[in-house]
């Protein structure tokens, strides 16, 4: 049987879940199932009740280590509480843990606590996993095309809830990067936030380096877009009127077939 946990103020109590979607619940069946569950536990004597703060902390130990296995050290795990009119029977043995299928880490997730004996009971409780890590952010307001030195950035303490794929911890990579935009200061930064600033612009007379091994030719061209260190370029021979397609260097120069 699967029941939502219902969003009834702080604290915010736990029923019994099961994995089938909303779309797919019988609401009459499902109270009834509810109703059963609650009577049936509801003559459970006080010491065959299975403890609650058991409970929660099996779910606060797994969301613990898989954030820290994930490579987090600075984590906070906060499990919601249990409704107090659960009286599961006392487990007979170790409980069992029932992960997430999405294995994340960080951020709201879900674990099923499962007792097969001597009365067969799941719960599935929701936890909120976070992590504090040391990321750079801006030390003042920058404008959009500022190239980026390290007395620009500063580390600070950054609470993330999710992976934070985008997210650049390492101040390394962001020196010598161009804002693609204008960011306020104490701004963290992602890879979207920067690029590699651009050594050609669209119209600019280029010098176009071709050749192989132990021979260069060098000559003019003209640049048909804007493009920073690596990228590709279309460019147009002065001499022939050639168009050519080619990569940028480090010193401006477009290598060209």
């Amino acid at each position: 049987m699967t029941l939502e946990q219902p969003d009834i103020g702080q604290p915010r109590w736990y029923r019994v879940l099961s994995p089938r979607t909303i779309a797919g619940l019988n609401p009459r069946r499902e109270i009834l199932a509810l109703a059963a569950f609650l009577c049936a536990c509801g003559g459970v004597a006080a010491q065959d009740i299975h403890p609650h703060d058991d409970i929660l902390a099996t779910v606060e130990i797994a969301a613990l280590s898989a954030a820290t296995a994930a490579g987090f050290d600075n984590v906070e795990v906060r499990v919601r509480p249990l409704d107090r009119r659960l009286r599961p029977q006392r487990c007979g043995e170790p409980l069992s843990l029932l992960r997430p299928p999405n294995n994340r880490a960080l951020g709201p997730v879900s674990y099923g606590v499962r007792c097969t004996e001597p009365v067969p009971w799941t719960l599935y409780l929701r936890a909120d996993v976070s992590a504090t890590i040391d990321v750079p952010v801006l030390s003042e307001s920058l404008p959009r095309e500022t190239i980026l030195t390290a007395a620009d950035l500063e580390i600070r303490e950054q609470v993330i809830t999710s992976r934070a794929a985008d997210l650049i911890t390492d101040r390394r990579q962001l020196i010598g990067m161009a804002l693609r935009r204008p960011l306020a200061a104490g701004a963290p930064l992602y890879r979207g936030s920067v690029a590699r600033p651009r050594i050609v612009e669209r119209g600019q007379t280029v010098t176009l380096v071709a050749g192989g091994e132990g021979f260069e030719v060098r000559m003019q061209g003209k640049a048909m877009g804007s493009g920073a260190e690596g990228d590709r370029l279309w460019v147009t021979n002065a001499s022939s009127g050639r168009r050519l397609e080619g990569i940028i260097l480090a010193d401006g120069s477009v290598r060209v077939p």
